[in-house]
């Protein structure tokens, strides 16, 4: 039997070995055939071109937002600033229809940058009080903006519904500030230094504890080393209104302050180098206004109890507690209690005093020994300085602020003729002695008079003076009393004459007087001086003389005493 040639790289089928004389000869292949290796070469390559698309392809990420207007599958793109970096590969909703998911493909180059800190927000057009954004995508459509963090490497995010207002790699450090309550902050209110925009709040939220509102706040390098442990922070108020001893006050702020608010703030020490700058995330106080500085400065705050027996009406929670016109508390609560033993309604208030108000100026060591020989009361809960005022007088009442509103504040002050009171234990609150209102205090006086009016025989006053008015009319209507008067009138007439008369006899007297004097001092000049004759002229020109003081003397005693011509000297009554 011969054995049939081999056939090197040739694939021979596997068969039944023929037979001599017509059976084929089978023989096994060694190696692989021609025929696989296109295809091997095939699937190498095809695998290789794989590897190169997908090792050329970035990660695929899924951002849920609220909503995603604008967004076209394959059409819409990711940007990081205004460069492409992604695909939008398709939009659609959750299956419990709240959310919008959106698939994109992101470029190699900034897969390692996609962590668990980058945000994505939907860039559309903005018209705002800080300006005009997104006006770009008009044209473009909106985009997706992204802002890279840091962190672990993260593929499903939440979308913001804002952009954020400060990137990541901007300079600067933010600050944490504790408020009341948040009236028109908001994302993106400015921060102000000198009416110059240093930064502005990035969030504003509830604090973990309720009670008040926490702002943040980012500051641009490098205005952010202005702030200090010592700096103070408050909201610029649009409209800011005040009535002082200079007369009313009115600033107005601009438009935007108006309706989105402001912060503002003073750092004392500023230039000093021996304060550094804060850290980053310090927790500041945000007051509502500049005045309240002062009131946050003080921090210990007592309560008190204070009951009024007469109305509270104009008095508010938060309405001011002073002495001699100084704040020293605030108004916290006003309740009301009726004593069903006595039926008697009072009103208890409670206010909160800061002692540290009362503190006087440059005796911190004599404070220091008061206290220290009180520690046992006070740590008793006791006030022994109070105590003391309050047993010279210290008493607290009711007052008029404002003659417009009729607002109402507690006023407290010395009355050294109160009563003797004492800082009653024992309840809630110590309890402060108060005196009834002003207003109250005049009311009463005003019935106690009226009372002591009442009081007074008004009926029988009043029928006596009209009997005395009576009277009198009788008396001045009557006939006599009327011919009495037309007789004095004419006794009054024949007087003026009388004087007219005699003024007009006594002018002629005198100058008659004046001649005949003439003539005899002409006639004594022609005697000559011893002769007899001339003795007997001078003694009758003596005689002469006395009688002109006479007549003189008479005329004046008749010009004070006209009557005197009807009555006589002795009648007058009166000296000469």
């Amino acid at each position: 039997m011969s054995q049939a040639p081999k056939e090197p790289n040739k694939t021979v089928m596997a068969s039944k070995p023929q037979q001599q004389g017509g059976e084929a000869l089978v023989e096994k292949s060694r190696g692989l055939a021609l025929v696989w290796v296109i295809p091997l070469i095939a699937l190498a390559i095809g695998i290789w071109l794989a590897y190169q698309t997908l090792s050329a392809e970035g990660p695929t990420v899924t951002i849920a937002f609220r909503e995603a207007s604008g967004l076209e599958a394959g059409k819409s793109k990711i940007k990081y600033k205004n460069v492409e970096v992604g695909t939008v590969l398709s939009v659609e909703l959750s299956k419990d229809l709240t959310q919008v998911l959106v698939t994109a493909k992101m470029d190699k180059h900034v897969a390692d940058h996609i962590k668990e800190n980058t945000v994505f927000w939907v860039v559309k057009p903005q018209f705002g009080l800080s300006g005009v954004s997104g006006m770009d995508t008009l044209l473009a459509g909106n985009y997706i903006g992204v802002e890279f963090g840091d962190g672990k490497p993260r593929y499903k995010f939440s979308g913001l519904d804002q952009p954020p207002h400060v990137s990541a790699d901007t300079p600067g450090r933010s600050f944490l500030l504790s408020a009341d309550s948040a009236g028109p902050l908001g994302y993106g209110t400015p921060v102000y230094f000198r009416d110059i925009q240093v930064g502005q709040a990035v969030d504003v939220k509830l604090a973990e504890d309720r009670r008040s509102v926490q702002v943040e706040i980012f500051i641009n390098a490098p205005y952010d080393r202005l702030i200090k442990d010592g700096t103070h922070f408050w909201q610029v108020n649009a409209v800011d209104l005040s009535m002082g001893a200079q007369g009313v006050n009115l600033k107005v702020g601009s438009m935007v302050t108006l309706l989105s608010g402001g912060i503002t703030f003073e750092t004392p020490g500023l230039n000093d180098p021996d304060i550094p700058p804060s850290d980053a995330d310090t927790r500041f106080r945000l007051h509502k206004d500049f005045a309240s500085i002062a009131e946050g400065s003080y921090t210990v705050r007592n309560n008190f109890m204070l009951y009024f027996d007469d109305s509270v009406r104009g008095l508010n929670i938060g309405a001011p507690v002073e002495i001699k016109g100084i704040h020293v508390g605030t108004v916290t609560d006003i309740r009301l209690e009726v004593d069903y033993f006595s039926l008697k309604i009072r009103v208890p208030v409670i206010v909160e005093i800061n002692p540290e108000r009362l503190m006087p100026m440059n005796k911190g060591g004599e404070i220091k020994k008061f206290l220290e020989s009180q520690k046992a009361n006070i740590a008793a809960g006791r006030h022994p300085g109070l105590e003391k005022l309050i047993e010279r007088g210290l008493r607290a009442r009711l007052k008029t602020g404002s003659l417009i509103t009729g607002q109402l504040y507690v006023d407290v002050d010395f009355y050294p003729d109160a009563p003797r009171q004492t800082l009653i234990y024992g309840g809630q609150y110590p309890e402060m002695p108060t005196l009834p209102s002003a207003t109250d205090e005049l009311m009463k006086n005003i019935g106690d008079i009226v009372a002591n009016l009442k009081k007074l025989p008004l009926d029988k006053i009043g029928e006596e003076l009209l009997g005395t008015v009576k009277g009198s009319n009788k008396l001045l209507n009557s006939a006599d009393l009327k011919e009495a008067t037309h007789s004095l009138n004419l006794a009054l007439a024949d007087m003026r004459h009388l004087a007219q008369t005699t003024d007009k006899q006594i002018a002629t007297l005198s100058a008659s007087l004046e001649k005949s004097l003439g003539s005899t001092a002409r006639a004594l000049e022609q005697i000559e001086p011893g002769a007899p004759m001339s003795v007997d002229i001078s003694n009758a020109l003596e005689e002469l003389s006395a009688s002109a003081r006479s007549i003189r003397a008479l005329t004046d005693y008749l010009e004070r005493h006209p009557e005197a011509l009807l009555n006589g000297k002795a009648g007058s009554g009166a000296k000469p």
